[in-house]
């Protein structure tokens, strides 16, 4: 009687391994983005009272909700040039039922240094224009909107009003003078370092966008930076 021969045993092949390292994708916002900056270079989208078309602001919470920011938060704020904001719903929320406009609010930005000049104008405000200046500077992160988001610091720490040469230009700094004085004291007083941090949703190099919170009043404010 022959014997058998032994069977083989053939292995089964390995499964591989499923890396455990997953990218994140990058959310597309290109479609969002395209449209916002469209309507953000129309000046008439300075004028904040008016508010934003709804459409423009689902593509302003699409953006805040890729949280991207280019190259981190030490980059954003570095972002030098001259900004204007096209959204602000905390002025149309306080300001506008009151009769209270504000066009243009603008803030420009260079080596770490920050200044902002906005005009108001209405029935119970005089035309003129409310100017401050000091740095930006990264700061740590906080939660806001679900997530944590990095965030940068504005030390405001000189205020002034009044226009320049002329009514739609503000003054380049403030005077010597006893009044000068004054405001500049009462808007040391007035901003505190409870005011001062704001966590940064959304922030585009190419494109100049940027949107950051104001957390007193939980209002998403966007900018655009002009270019040219």
């Amino acid at each position: 009687m022959r014997a058998l021969a032994p069977s083989r045993v053939v292995a089964a092949p390995r499964r591989a391994r499923k890396s455990r390292c997953r990218s994140t994708p990058r959310p597309d916002v290109a479609a969002p983005l395209q449209r916002v900056v469209e309507y953000a270079e129309d000046e008439s989208s300075w004028e904040l009272h008016r508010g934003v078309p709804s459409e423009i602001q689902r593509d302003i919470d699409a953006l805040i909700a890729s949280a991207l920011v280019d190259g981190g938060i030490d980059n954003a704020v570095r972002g030098d040039g001259d900004w204007r904001v096209f959204a602000a719903p905390h002025i149309v929320r306080l300001a506008t039922p009151l009769g209270v406009l504000f066009h243009p609010l603008r803030y420009v930005i260079r080596d770490g240094t920050i200044s902002s000049d906005v005009r108001p104008r209405g029935r119970f405000v005089p035309d003129g224009w409310l100017s401050a200046s000091g740095t930006v500077q990264a700061a740590e992160s906080r939660v806001c909107e679900g997530m944590v988001r990095p965030a940068c610091r504005i030390g405001f720490d000189t205020f002034w009003v009044g226009a320049g040469a002329s009514a739609d230009e503000p003054r380049a700094g403030p005077g010597s003078g006893v009044v000068d004085k004054a405001i500049n004291a009462v808007g040391k007083l007035g901003f505190v370092d409870a005011i001062a941090t704001f966590p940064v949703l959304f922030y585009d190099e190419r494109a100049g966008v940027v949107i950051f919170q104001f957390p007193p009043l939980k209002s998403n404010i966007a900018a655009f930076r002009r270019r040219g």
